[in-house]
């Protein structure tokens, strides 16, 4: 990967970061947490996408990113997972 492709990845995630800590309004700690797992799945979206579709380069890797991070933030941050097993 080239180091453009890293560092416009690392804008798309802290974009997204940004984009939710202002429609959330939750305490600061939250902040870094949101740019971790949305850096980390725009990370992961735009690796596989151009290993999967290299003939799209950075093209197709940026709507890829926008999409994993959002993603991997919604699964890991906003849902809430009921672990719980029911009871017969």
């Amino acid at each position: 990967m080239h180091w453009v492709n890293v560092a416009i990845i690392l804008c798309i995630g802290n974009f997204i970061a940004w984009m939710v800590a202002l429609y959330v309004k939750d305490a600061v700690s939250g902040l870094l947490g949101h740019v971790i797992f949305s850096t980390l799945g725009a990370f992961i979206a735009g690796y596989l996408s151009l290993l999967v579709l290299p003939n799209y380069g950075t093209a197709g890797m940026i709507p890829a990113a926008f999409t994993g991070g959002g993603l991997l933030l919604y699964l890991v941050r906003f849902r809430k997972w009921n672990w719980q097993k029911e009871s017969p």
